[in-house]
């Protein structure tokens, strides 16, 4: 897949964000088991849903210590699929992620059942249980879902981490949902410009003055990072991206749950929009659900504050959605 063609859009949420924007404490999700920070960083840095804010660990100085951070989800009975380690340098540190789970607290390295079945969606090893980057930047994976409460992303080193520290952006863990009908081919994909000021002087002759043409935040990534637009300088595409994608004709089993009142199963209104708080969170959106190449993948924010659904026949809607680029 190329050229960024929309086939059958699929989404990634992140569960931990999901708990705390509804009510549940990042202290109580959280926990450190192992592993040593550099100064300035912690846990919570990991995850926030800002790639660009790193979080660094001391891994050259603790070359054998395994990093581990527990996640636990509760009694929310959310299902997890997929992790997403965004703008990372597990290659150069000689790093590899050990996602696990179990019923019980994982409070020490190598606890809990590893995942199973892995897969590679984005830039990472496949048909193992540690998960290895091919390159530094931005890696997905999926694996079989599990329901547990407990999950822990643990960090190993291959042979001993390297001497360069490792630092990661953001750490995303979820259910991936895929809309089983593909969008209206009248899909509009644009760039927005709108952090260029144009003045026009007494003579006529205009005037730029951007505030940003992209992404402003540098890291120890080289350049300014962009998740999944990992170019650098002049080759970086400028501009805000974004898509409009509209489903003229759905069945209403796709968009919403078969009771409002206790939502269940499969739907665009639980595994997405409630995941994200609509547009309280990022996520990821990728154009085509069997893609494995990195530009047909946005770290996005739904644009609108709405989710509004047209009856058009009996059981079948239409509706659509917009969403906008996150730097």
């Amino acid at each position: 897949m190329t050229y960024a063609r929309p086939v059958n859009p699929i989404f990634f949420t992140d569960i931990t964000n999901c708990l705390k924007i509804n009510g549940g404490a990042k202290t109580d999700i959280l926990t450190d088991r192992a592993g040593v920070y550099n100064s300035g960083s912690d846990k919570f840095d990991l995850f926030d849903l800002n790639p660009q804010n790193v979080c660094s660990f001391d891994t050259s100085g603790n070359t054998t210590t395994h990093i581990v951070i527990e996640i636990d989800l509760g009694d929310s009975g959310a299902s997890v699929d997929y992790c997403a380690v965004l703008n990372h340098n597990l290659v150069t540190a000689e790093a590899e992620v050990r996602i696990a789970h179990r019923g019980v607290p994982i409070e020490v390295a190598g606890q809990g059942t590893e995942v199973a079945s892995t897969v590679n969606i984005l830039n990472s090893t496949t048909g193992v249980d540690h998960i290895a980057g091919l390159a530094d930047g931005d890696t997905m994976f999926s694996f079989t879902s599990s329901s547990d409460r407990y999950w822990s992303i643990e960090i190993t080193d291959q042979t001993g981490f390297s001497a360069t520290d490792l630092f990661m952006g953001a750490v995303m863990l979820g259910e991936k949902y895929s809309i089983p009908l593909s969008p209206d081919m009248n899909i509009n994909h644009s760039f927005s410009f709108d952090g260029v000021n144009i003045s026009t002087g007494l003579s006529g002759k205009r005037h730029s003055n951007p505030s940003w043409i992209k992404a402003n935040n540098t890291t120890e990534a080289a350049g300014n990072y962009i998740p999944f637009r990992l170019d650098v300088g002049a080759q970086q595409l400028p501009g805000r991206e974004s898509y409009s994608l509209s489903y003229p004709v759905i069945q209403d089993t796709d968009l919403l749950p078969s009771d409002l009142g206790a939502p269940s199963g499969d739907s665009f209104a639980v595994n997405v929009m409630s995941k994200t708080g609509w547009n309280a969170l990022p996520f990821i959106m990728g154009v085509d659900s069997t893609s494995t190449t990195q530009g047909d993948y946005i770290f996005c924010r739904f644009r609108d504050n709405s989710y509004s659904l047209t009856q058009i026949a009996s059981k079948v809607h239409s509706t659509s959605f917009s969403v906008d680029q996150e730097f």
